[in-house]
């Protein structure tokens, strides 16, 4: 019996990762992998045995690439905002250069069954820890006033979820720090003042 070569399945996987960048996944066949990566469909399946394993394993890569990317945005980060602007940074930047990982975790989503784990959820539980620690922090310092750190928190990863799937593109410079600094502000404002007076003609409380 032929070793497996962990260059063979990486391999693989590398070429997996760019169909399924250009192809959603039930578009994308095992014959059509085996010859993006340039071997034989009894190779392939040496490595993966069906094409659930294989998405399963390229989910797992992904998970490490990021929590490597999340690191790295980390290192050096202080403050609320500065965190926050990394974890962002990072989740959008790993995101963007992996157009097809959407598409792998929502699969991977609706095929999940409760005994199994669920190969991205450790990684989506790690960041949305991360956001929650952050955030609760600052509400114990008195930096913000944040009644729900948790529900705070699902709402700035799913802004960032738009923003991946809906945002324009090329992304604008200092997208992350305007998506940081909505998150912690919101878009409204108080009333300009004028003459001590707002726009409604009110005196100001």
């Amino acid at each position: 019996m032929r070793t497996k070569a962990p260059q063979q399945a990486e391999k693989i996987l590398i070429a997996a990762a760019r169909l399924f960048a250009g192809h959603r996944f039930h578009e994308a066949r095992m014959e059509d992998i085996a010859a993006a990566a340039e071997v034989g469909k009894g190779t392939l399946y040496r490595y993966f045995k069906d094409k659930d394993q294989l998405y399963s394993a390229l989910l797992v890569g992904a998970a490490e690439q990021l929590e490597m990317r999340l690191q790295q945005h980390l290192q050096g980060a202080e403050g609320t905002r500065a965190t926050l602007e990394a974890i962002v940074g990072a989740v959008l930047g790993y995101f963007d250069e992996q157009p097809h990982l959407f598409d792998l975790i929502q699969h991977a989503e609706a095929m999940h069954r409760p005994e199994r784990t669920f190969a991205w959820q450790t990684t989506r539980d790690d960041y949305k820890r991360r956001v929650c620690e952050v955030l609760t922090a600052a509400q114990d310092n008195g930096e913000f006033a944040i009644a729900d750190p948790g529900l705070a928190t699902l709402m700035l990863l799913g802004g960032v979820r738009s923003v991946l799937r809906f945002g324009e593109r090329p992304r604008p410079d200092g997208l992350v720090t305007q998506i940081v600094e909505t998150f912690l502000h919101g878009y409204t404002r108080p009333p300009a003042k004028a003459n001590g007076r707002n726009r409604t003609g009110t005196a100001p409380v």
